[in-house]
């Protein structure tokens, strides 16, 4: 995912800042264990952090006494921080420079960062994996050298554009309004779609009209959560069955958890490549593991969209917190 990109210093802090958020304070030697570092390289990347003004920016530091380790951040920097880091990787700035001049040649990217083809070269190495993860490919002997399905590439730059320069406030008109913004851009450089295309090979949503701009707009309208995504009623029964089973959210909150869990299926049956923008290896499922049991006996062909997208429970962990706090707040509201 997009923390591949990362300069090796500053992946090292993000891996440590992610244990941090699951357990803050914690001992020097337990985080050094969890990321495989010993003790005194922790302390090195950690003083180099703390001794770089540069990082100040970031809103994230490090308080370290009597051998254990203290994350100091708000809510606001550590939901940034990874956009952050992102935007200093050189990496991560040639990617956005191929997406936002799609016809460059490798000569005009040396002289935009004064680097020798060796070097340049070495870097875009370092993207292709990350790529192939949404099923995209980049080379300079053909133009454009952003190779793939035109739909996957919107996609794509749809998650670049949101951690390169995330929304102020998120909603479902701000992700669609980005989309748009992306589809209109694309369009202007030449990549229109002429001839209508039918969605195939489709195991969560068929998708029950033709796909050029303007049935896209619609779809991206329906993953946004503007408009309704409409299943059939074997689908959507067993889905809400599996959640009032395996959830403690009232009724009310239960039947738009619902619509999230089909617009979350549907992207995921859609597009290739993970929806996770970085990769946490200390994120804990345990919580959505009977739900997706659930899902694999009650759902129609939903092993192979798991295959497709492992990062799923996860994203359930993410969508339950939310309601969770959601519908806590309202109950704080109805108290006061």
């Amino acid at each position: 995912m997009f923390d591949t990109l990362l300069e090796k210093q500053d992946k090292i802090i993000f891996r440590l800042f992610q244990y941090l958020q699951k357990k803050n304070p914690c001992s020097l030697k337990e985080a050094a264990t969890q990321l495989h570092l010993s003790l005194e390289s922790l302390k090195r990347y950690i003083n180099i952090w703390q001794q770089n003004g540069s990082n100040f920016s970031t809103g994230i530091s490090f308080y370290i006494k009597d051998q254990t380790i203290t994350a100091i951040y708000s809510h606001e920097s550590g939901q940034l921080f990874l956009t952050a880091l992102l935007n200093r990787s050189f990496s991560f700035q040639l990617l956005v420079k191929i997406i936002e001049n799609p016809f460059y040649t490798l000569r005009d990217l040396e002289k935009e960062f004064y680097l020798s083809r060796a070097t340049m070269q070495r870097r875009i190495q370092k993207m292709k994996p990350l790529l192939r993860n949404y099923s995209l490919t980049v080379s300079f002997i053909y133009d454009p050298p952003l190779k793939g399905n035109e739909i996957q590439i919107r996609y794509f730059i749809l998650l670049v554009s949101l951690l390169y320069d995330p929304p102020f406030l998120w909603s479902e008109q701000t992700l669609y309004d980005r989309y748009e913004e992306i589809q209109q851009y694309r369009i202007s450089q030449g990549f229109a779609f002429i001839k209508a295309e039918q969605a195939s090979n489709m195991m969560y949503y068929p998708v029950p009209f033709q796909l050029n701009d303007a049935g896209l707009r619609f779809l991206w309208q329906q993953f946004s959560g503007l408009e309704t995504i409409w299943l059939k009623s074997s689908v959507t029964d067993a889905l809400e069955f599996s959640l009032h089973a395996h959830t403690e959210l009232s009724e009310l909150s239960l039947i738009a958890l619902a619509q999230k869990f089909h617009r979350l299926h549907s992207l995921c049956d859609f597009f290739s490549g993970s929806l996770l923008l970085a990769y946490n290896p200390f994120c804990s499922i345990t919580g959505t593991k009977r739900l997706v049991q659930s899902f694999t006996k009650l759902l129609p062909n939903y092993q192979q969209l798991l295959a497709k997208h492992p990062e799923l429970p996860v994203l359930y962990e993410k969508l339950l917190q939310n309601s969770s706090y959601s519908e806590n707040s309202k109950w704080t509201i109805a108290e006061d």
